[in-house]
C-alpha cells in the first residue's frame, strides 16, 4: 500500500536562478519520483528547455550511530 508520505523525489523547474525572492519561489512543480534515477530521466527531460532544474529528497533522511 503507498501513502502520500514514502520517501520520493521531488523535481522542479526554476525561473529564477538568482533567487530575488525565496528560493523555491521561482520553481514550478514537474514531477515526483520513487527513484533519483527517474528523477534524473525527468531533469535531462527538461535539459534546455529550463534553464536548470532541481531535484529535493522529500522523507525522512537517513539515520545514523
Amino acid at each position: 500500500m503507498h501513502t502520500l508520505d514514502e520517501d520520493r523525489y521531488v523535481v522542479y523547474i526554476r525561473f529564477d536562478p538568482c533567487h530575488s525572492e525565496r528560493p523555491d519561489a521561482g520553481e514550478e512543480f514537474v514531477a515526483a519520483c520513487s527513484s533519483y534515477e527517474e528523477a534524473k530521466r525527468v531533469r535531462q527531460e527538461y535539459h534546455g528547455v529550463a534553464k536548470e532544474c532541481v531535484i529535493r529528497y522529500v522523507g525522512v533522511s537517513g539515520g545514523g550511530d
